[in-house]
């Protein structure tokens, strides 16, 4: 996972929590108003469950991008489900915006990395990435398809 998107989604989760913060100030209210001056109930009951489907979407988020993101292909589901979640409880919200935009910037770098990346050493291995980046960049130029992509990339490694 590349900075920009571990960024994102740290500033997803941030904005999570304060829509958290501002559902238990609604509910709070909720209580303190007299009750003729009272929302209906179904408006409490839903601020319970989006603080409850708020607090699934920062623990799903911090999961996805736990150790630094270097496990976040194989916990890809999790983001999924926190973007699914947010989306249903309230698609326009901030969180639900960055976690969308985050769908779209696989590849995109706009914050340099920590540490640069080190090469392998060995030939072969140098010559197999630069195959592998090829064979990427003609299919994203449509050169070539999904199906040949993955049987020349069978065949590389």
């Amino acid at each position: 996972m590349n900075n920009t998107k571990k960024y994102l989604i740290i500033t997803a989760i941030i904005f999570c929590i304060i829509g958290i913060g501002f559902d238990i100030y609604d509910i709070v209210l909720w209580f303190l108003a007299e009750p003729a001056q009272r929302t209906v109930v179904f408006y409490l009951v839903y601020m319970f469950i989006e603080i409850a489907c708020n607090i699934a979407v920062v623990v799903l988020l911090t999961l996805a991008i736990w150790k630094n993101g270097t496990l976040f292909r194989q916990r890809y589901g999790y983001y999924m489900t926190a973007l699914v979640i947010s989306i249903i409880i309230n698609l326009l919200s901030v969180s639900t915006i960055l976690l969308i935009i985050t769908m779209f910037i696989s590849d995109w770098v706009w914050v340099k990395p920590e540490k640069e990346e080190i090469l392998p050493k060995d030939d072969s291995e140098l010559t197999k990435q630069k195959k592998i980046e090829n064979l990427r960049k003609e299919l994203d130029e449509g050169k070539i398809t999904q199906e040949q992509f993955q049987e020349e990339l069978m065949k590389l490694l």
